[in-house]
């Protein structure tokens, strides 16, 4: 029984001893100095946590597709403040996205916001 009540007041002193951590990751891989736009048709729109995902092609300047992905927020905060859906993008929709490309120079933007081919913009609130 000692051993138990030892245990536990381990444990519990552990749990409360301990600072809190914070298991959400920032933007420090993106560079936020500088907005990039580019403009695609999408190939896939996911609707799904922790963060929605865009996929686009996007015509470079020699005329070659290339693959984008965008991140944009976690769903329910874009339902509760910014007005999307999941319906909001279909594949074959043409969209414009802005927002802060990796600082590796890989074709991953962090959403700041889309617009969408009938010119609605699409804010990353």
């Amino acid at each position: 029984m000692k051993n138990f009540a030892l245990c536990l007041t381990l444990i519990f002193s552990g749990l409360f001893l301990s600072p809190p951590l914070f298991a959400h990751h920032g933007e420090v891989n993106y560079d936020t100095e500088k907005v990039v736009s580019v403009k695609g048709t999408v190939t896939d729109f996911q609707f799904i946590n922790p963060h929605v995902q865009i996929f686009l092609d996007v015509k470079n300047d020699k005329g070659e597709i290339e693959k984008w992905s965008c991140e944009a927020r976690s769903p329910i905060m874009l339902v509760r403040v910014g007005g999307w859906d999941k319906g909001t993008l279909k594949p074959g929709d043409v969209i414009t996205a802005s927002g802060y490309r990796t600082k590796n120079g890989s074709n991953m933007l962090r959403l700041q916001k889309i617009v969408l081919s009938g010119g609605r913009v699409m804010a990353n609130l």
